[in-house]
């Protein structure tokens, strides 16, 4: 399983790749990093036919200054239709307003809304029921850095 993980702030990214090796294993090895939507965009519609090269899941804030995470879930839904395979979404958002709750649950590929700070029970939480990612695959990159 791979994770594309979105945010601006790179101390979220650290924070992320912390606890996700607490969870599982090798996950640094399956995780890549945007600080912009836009640019994981371009990523996702690049790669929209290879699915060993797109993630399995996007953790994705909704407050980023280039691309707001809701631009992101617009443009992601037209994307969605042309991509080889499913990719569940994680809004992660310090946002506690419950029409940017609802607002995001309202796409049907958002799995969930997580409010900042995350825990690791909420990172357990996620790969619990999503599996853990396979030791046998490797793909590590950063995007626009």
């Amino acid at each position: 399983m791979n994770l594309l993980i979105i945010d601006d702030e790179p101390i979220q990214h650290l924070i992320y790749d912390k606890m996700l090796d607490i969870y599982v294993p090798n996950a640094s090895s399956h995780t890549m990093h945007s600080y912009d939507g836009a640019n994981a965009l371009e990523f996702l519609k690049r790669n929209s036919e290879n699915a060993k090269a797109l993630p399995d899941m996007i953790f994705l804030d909704i407050n980023m200054a280039s691309l707001s995470g809701f631009d992101f879930l617009e443009r992601f839904k037209k994307l969605s239709q042309k991509l080889i395979k499913h990719i569940e979404i994680y809004v992660i958002s310090s946002s506690i307003d419950p029409d940017d709750i609802n607002r995001s649950k309202a796409y049907t590929f958002v799995k969930d809304y997580i409010i900042k700070p995350v825990t690791q029970i909420a990172i357990k939480n996620i790969f619990s029921n999503n599996g853990q990612f396979p030791n046998n695959m490797a793909l590590l990159k950063h995007y626009g850095q």
